[in-house]
């Protein structure tokens, strides 16, 4: 930090005793300064480290935490919360078969806990509400359980290659466990890394692993995605499956439905008007709604072009019943290639995966930005950019009234992958168990986001309470609900569109029906000891 106008000179003689003493003061101020800013920055990453695991953005967490890691002098509140970004992380990356950042970030992890390897308690997948198709039950005997010794004392002298049979016994067992509770996915992640740390523990286990495998696949091809899958890493998956236990013929008829689907995809794409790169060095592609800015493949933006179109199509289709014109203005959609250039053109955090902003006069819209980076351009098509590009949907459409924090985040995440939706639905019970539940007219009627240590409780109830009214009556009830609380109020709002007579009685449904998708709680009083 400058500072400027000290007019400080030194002359000989007794004058530099006191020139020493303002030096020392100075550099006393300096180091107090220096300290201030160090515990800002500390709580500043912790405080997005826990908002990137409230929308279950494990990597994002994992950046932004370990960047302030030299600084935090072992803090243990900061570690609990790194280790979280780290179990997610490692769990993410192994659905994802990146196996090898998976290993490193799992090091790391067991610094942390030095049990990791042994765990299996990553947050549970629900099983997909109305899938199109559906994974018939598994008709084999159920495999053997294996309960390795364990050593009682470490042995300096130990051989590595019984170690990872150990490890990997651990795992099996933990896969077996699962399996039998129909927790296929969370299955299927451990016999991967049972096999990985030894690759005969999953012999006799093939049959249970193979139906993961499908179970995998079904889940993705029943997402409600704004992203077409990615059919051939789906048909690959499937062979696996395939491969190894010839005996379930559902997994051709598996194959046979990604056909089906994949030759149904193929309709024609949006047309897209390329400009080439100005002397500002950014690239240009339009479409009706949007300019993408970007420095990348005409590919890429292509397909962020087509994303957001369809993002946009389908949003207003869901909730408001289509949109009768084009925007105007359009959206102006920025790539920026790292994340370190997002943040420094947009003064966003690093860690931040990308943000939207709008200007309206009354109902009218008069500017929509969207700001991104590629670092995980997966992870920005299938997600970042269909949430962000959500909440643009939403702006102006409920007159002069903002659009209620809870609404505009619980809407955006149920754009996102059905894995990352459940993440949050699933997260009520932990949330309730460490730091309560707000109730729901505390949710409905809070202006804007809670303090750090709630946000998520915030995302989760927020994600759980839009899904349950979307499902009530609709979405469109929805949305045309929230118009009207913004005028007639809430209790009267919802008598009117769901004829509930008030918050007592809509928060007794939600919490029948939120405990029944979160994983782990009581059965009643979910939102008792709020705040």
């Amino acid at each position: 930090m400058t500072r400027d106008g000290l007019g400080i000179s030194v002359r000989a003689g007794a004058t530099l005793v006191v020139a020493l003493s303002l030096s020392a003061l100075l550099f006393a101020g300096n180091e107090r300064e220096s300290a201030v800013q160090t515990c800002l920055a500390v709580q500043t990453a912790l405080q997005q480290g826990r908002q990137f695991i409230a929308k279950s953005d494990y990597l994002a967490a994992v950046r932004v935490l370990e960047g302030q890691l030299s600084k935090i002098n072992g803090d243990k509140a900061y570690l609990d919360v790194l280790r979280d970004a780290y179990r997610g992380a490692v769990k993410e990356l192994r659905i994802a078969k990146q196996n090898e950042e998976a290993q490193r970030y799992l090091e790391r992890l067991q610094i942390l806990d030095p049990g990791a390897a042994m765990d299996g308690s990553m947050p549970h997948g629900a099983k997909s509400p109305t899938p199109a198709i559906e994974t018939p039950p598994l008709a084999v005997k159920e495999g053997p359980v294996a309960r390795g010794k364990v050593d009682e004392q470490d042995d300096p002298f130990r051989d590595p290659k019984k170690d990872k049979q150990k490890t990997a016994r651990g795992l099996l067992a933990q896969a077996e466990e699962e399996f039998t509770k129909n927790r296929f996915r969370e299955a299927g992640a451990l016999f991967d890394q049972a096999h990985q740390a030894d690759a005969t523990a999953t012999d006799a286990s093939k049959e249970r692993w193979a139906y993961c495998l499908l179970h995998r696949v079904v889940q993705q091809l029943n997402e409600p995605a704004n992203v077409p899958p990615a059919y051939a890493e789906l048909e690959k998956e499937t062979r696996r499956a395939v491969e190894m236990a010839p005996r379930l013929d559902y997994g051709k008829q598996v194959l046979a439905e990604i056909g089906k689907r994949r030759a149904a995809d193929k309709t024609p794409a949006l047309s897209v008007k390329h400009a080439p790169r100005g002397a500002d060095g950014w690239a240009c592609a339009e479409t009706p709604n949007f300019r993408v800015f970007h420095n990348q493949t005409k590919e890429l933006a292509e397909q962020v072009a087509q994303t957001a179109e369809r993002t946009r199509a389908t949003m207003s289709r869901k909730w408001f019943g289509g949109f009768k014109d084009d925007w105007n203005p359009r959206c102006d959609l920025y790539l920026h290639a790292t994340s370190a250039d997002y943040s420094q053109a947009t003064g966003v955090p690093a860690g931040s995966p990308g943000h939207s902003s709008f200007k309206t006069e009354g109902s009218r819209v008069t500017m929509r930005r969207i700001d991104l980076h590629c670092d995980d351009p997966e992870n920005m098509l299938r997600a970042v950019l269909p949430h962000e590009a959500t909440h643009v949907v939403l702006a102006g459409q409920f007159g002069d009234q903002a659009v209620p924090r809870w609404a505009d985040e619980g809407i955006a995440v149920l754009t996102e992958p059905r894995d990352k939706v459940e993440g949050h639905l699933h997260n009520l019970g932990k949330c309730r168990a460490e730091t309560g539940l707000f109730s729901v007219k505390q949710l409905m009627t809070m202006p804007d986001y809670p303090e750090p240590r709630y946000i998520s409780t915030f995302y989760a109830q927020s994600v759980s309470l839009v899904d349950f009214l979307a499902g009530e009556r609709g979405p469109e009830t929805l949305t045309k609900f929230l118009r009207s609380a913004g005028k007639d109020g809430y209790e009267a709002s919802l008598k009117q569109h769901y004829g509930y007579r008030s918050f007592d009685e809509l928060q007794q449904k939600w919490d029948a029906k939120a405990l029944a998708n979160a994983q782990g709680t009581a059965a009643t009083g979910l939102a008792q000891g709020g705040r």
